[in-house]
């Protein structure tokens, strides 16, 4: 039924909230109808601030927080979260990866490097498109980078990185990944901490 609803355009998929999500004003929020909405929200959450406020301090906070800052902050009660998204009002901003591969990688890989100074030079950073599907070369860029997180201390994230490398391909969100590997949250972040660290991957965030 949910999938029919979606096909018909009668409703849209939401991933599952989390108070420990990123969220942000959607920028196809009903603001034309933000006069009625703000009565309708102050009276099913007479304890909280006005809908105005409360979108206005989401939105201008200097860096996205996690829905858990405004919960405190407001004492707002757990529904409102939902709320908000059923209406429109929020949506959450989600990390997607995708691996980079720097050109020191891609050098250290060549089977037969005639000139490395000059490799040096024209080689190029890439980005795998599709790291599920890697080539036997790309491969071998994917095993480096994992070698040099080890190789700084971090055995943990270097096995992680491997394991979950499929899921660096853009397409993949931070949430999904938790959600299908029932991994925990500070695991993955180290994991990509350490990988950023030797340039092998990047972050990218948008609804």
């Amino acid at each position: 039924m949910a999938r029919e609803l979606s096909d018909l355009g009668l409703a849209r998929p939401i991933p599952p909230l989390s108070n420990r999500g990123i969220y942000i004003v959607s920028p196809i929020s009903p603001i034309h109808a933000l006069s009625s909405h703000s009565r309708a929200f102050k009276s099913r959450f007479p304890n909280a601030p006005p809908l105005p406020t409360l979108l206005s301090a989401i939105s201008s906070s200097p860096d996205p927080r996690r829905w858990d800052h405004f919960l405190s902050t407001f004492r707002l009660e757990p529904s409102v979260l939902p709320f908000l998204m059923r209406q429109g009002w929020l949506t959450q901003l989600r990390q997607f990866y995708f691996i980079r591969v720097p050109r020191e990688i891609k050098v250290a890989c060549m089977e037969r490097p005639v000139d490395r100074g000059s490799a040096e030079r024209d080689v190029e950073d890439s980005i795998l498109v599709d790291p599920y599907r890697a080539t036997a070369e790309e491969s071998r860029w994917i095993k480096r980078i994992a070698e040099e997180v080890g190789r700084g201390g971090d055995e943990v994230s270097a096995r992680i990185f491997r394991r979950f490398v499929k899921y660096f391909d853009g397409k993949s969100a931070k949430e999904e990944i938790l959600r299908r590997e029932q991994l925990e949250r500070s695991e993955l972040e180290a994991m990509v901490e350490a990988v950023r660290r030797v340039g092998g991957i990047i972050i990218a965030e948008h609804w």
